[in-house]
């Protein structure tokens, strides 16, 4: 678990972020690199005009990001587990809306899966990839979803010779037995 943090930022590590000031430091993005690449990738995304919703798993990194977007200045809203219905009904609603000026919206992998719908985002970033395939399958439906205009992109950012690559290795395999399994139970549903 360690390792995967320090893969995501090292922030996420107890008592890393000393003089971390929270506003305009830009130590935040120097200190990891997923977060150098995601930086670049982001400001041709906002210039674009471009509509994102990113994931990752873990709410500490959801609040490195909150950091992050603060810093930049950009429009955001947030689901977590912590999010209750009501803030969530608002904040899909708000970014959903015709016109809106919120870039990009911050979701756990994990909460909240049934009523998310964020058809108005043409790209979808997964942070940090789970062991399970299905979770970040459900993830990007959620911006594939009825209603939706625009040609998808989504981005997987990965730190190369880590256990993130391990971790998405697996994950292949996962569905690959996944589909191989049950590939005959559709064909003989179907006679």
């Amino acid at each position: 678990m360690q390792l995967r943090k320090i893969c995501n930022h090292p922030y996420c590590l107890n008592g890393a972020e000393i003089g971390f000031d929270g506003s305009t430091d830009e130590k935040l993005v120097q200190s990891s690199g997923k977060l150098l690449v995601l930086d670049k990738l982001l400001a041709k995304l906002h210039a674009k005009g471009h509509r994102v919703v990113l994931f990752s798993q873990f709410v500490s990194v959801l609040n490195i990001l909150e950091d992050y977007l603060n810093m930049r200045d950009w429009s955001y809203c947030r689901l977590d587990g912590s999010t209750g219905r009501t803030r969530r009904t608002l904040d899909l609603r708000v970014f959903n809306a015709t016109g809106s000026k919120t870039f990009i919206y911050l979701m756990s992998t994990r909460a909240g899966g049934l009523g998310i719908n964020a058809q108005t985002a043409d790209t979808c970033i997964l942070y940090d990839s789970d062991w399970n395939p299905q979770v970040d399958l459900q993830a990007m439906a959620r911006v594939h979803r009825i209603g939706q205009k625009k040609k998808v992109h989504v981005y997987r950012l990965v730190t190369k010779g880590t256990v993130e690559e391990r971790i998405l290795q697996r994950a292949e395999k996962k569905l690959y037995l996944d589909k191989m399994v049950n590939r005959d139970s559709t064909r003989s549903s179907v006679k």
